[in-house]
């Protein structure tokens, strides 16, 4: 079955989920050991979560989760052109030239833009205009990934030439069971491949970023920090430098007198483009349900979904009995819609298609 073209999955005018992925085109690994060369390019993996990291904090682009393996990178983010609209022209400008002066960096050091050079394009509207739709634009954000990361494995490697497979793939999420069954894959990427035996081990995932800011919480909770300062500095400063600070808030927050405007604000800590939440559980749920689900694949066994889990999926119309299933094949099952039902006959009619590959699975996994 043919692919859609990429703008007939991606509409940078409106908020939208998505699984972006790319696999390096060399026989040289990504960043992991080279058995045929000997080179280990393990350290890599560090700089590219840091990367992730510094334009997260530029673009309107929320990375929700994300995974670095031996030879492939992949990511869940969230485009929020809503928040792009929020910034001055000074702000924009700012950011982008930052984005450029990070990919043609050659020690990965972040420099800061230069009064005269901010000042040479806020004289031009429309150039401001342009880069603010760069910054809204998932094409662009992984552009400035991508480009990074080839610019310093290259020159690390002393070669040249192409990096990269061809372009980054793309599915769209279509809902928040979409967002959760490929969250969890995500995550699940080191355990699969047996680089990992559990989730606090997975230590190149987005799993492990929040377990590590939840440790850092229950801690402080139970005063083995130093709380010396007031509450809401602490509150402040943690989030400041949470190990998850930088990554897109997992639960949707339902407080109540809130207005749902509250939460599509900017993010308080500007690591992130936003504070709103993505899904409708708890981190501690989504980390029991990780688990167990890890264990299940690792061990090849299909045990059936806790008590304490089944609430989880029946909220989210899934069929308990095929949620390992869900995440097994996920890659092989699905191109680039993923979502119930209703949401791919209506994505498929955009697109001018009959039907989309993975349909019959989500009439079956679906309820």
């Amino acid at each position: 079955m043919p692919g859609c073209a990429r703008k007939k999955v991606v509409d940078c005018d409106v908020v939208g989920v998505y699984h972006v992925w790319g696999r390096c085109v060399r026989r040289a690994w990504l960043c992991g050991d080279d058995p045929l060369s000997g080179i280990d390019y393990s350290e890599r993996r560090g700089w590219i979560r840091q990367l992730q990291e510094e334009l997260a904090a530029l673009f309107a682009v929320e990375v929700e989760f994300h995974v670095e393996m031996s030879n492939h990178l992949h990511l869940v983010v969230r485009t929020r052109p809503d928040i792009a609209l929020t910034w001055t022209d000074e702000e924009v400008v700012r950011r982008m030239l930052t984005v450029h002066k990070i990919i043609h960096s050659r020690d990965g050091q972040i420099a800061v833009p230069s009064p005269a050079e901010v000042q040479k394009e806020l004289e031009d509207p429309e150039r401001v205009a342009e880069l603010r739709g760069r910054l809204r634009d998932l094409s662009w954000f992984m552009k400035a990934l991508r480009e990074t990361v080839a610019r310093r494995a290259n020159r690390s490697e002393e070669i040249a030439g192409a990096f990269w497979d061809g372009r980054y793939r793309c599915r769209r999420l279509m809902d928040e069971t979409a967002i959760l069954i490929c969250g969890i894959y995500v995550d699940l990427n080191q355990i699969r491949s047996g680089e990992a035996a559990t989730p606090e081990q997975s230590t190149h995932t987005s799993a492990f970023d929040r377990i590590l800011a939840w440790q850092l919480r229950q801690r402080t909770i139970t005063g083995e920090t130093d709380a010396s300062s007031s509450p809401a500095c602490d509150s402040q400063e943690m989030a400041m430098k949470s190990p998850d600070g930088w990554l897109g808030e997992l639960t949707i927050q339902e407080v109540a007198g809130a207005s749902d405007s509250q939460w599509n604000l900017r993010s308080r800590t500007g690591r992130r483009a936003s504070d709103k939440g993505l899904l409708p559980l708890t981190l501690e749920k989504y980390l029991e349900l990780l688990d167990w689900t890890g264990r299940q694949l690792r061990e090849g066994k299909s045990g059936v979904i806790p008590n304490s889990l089944a609430p989880i999926l029946e909220r989210l119309r899934i069929r308990a009995e095929r949620w390992l299933e869900l995440i097994e094949h996920y890659d092989r099952w699905f191109r680039n819609f993923v979502g119930h039902l209703e949401h791919l006959r209506a994505a498929a009619v955009r697109s001018g298609k009959r039907c989309l590959r993975g349909i019959r699975q989500c009439a079956a996994a679906f309820l």
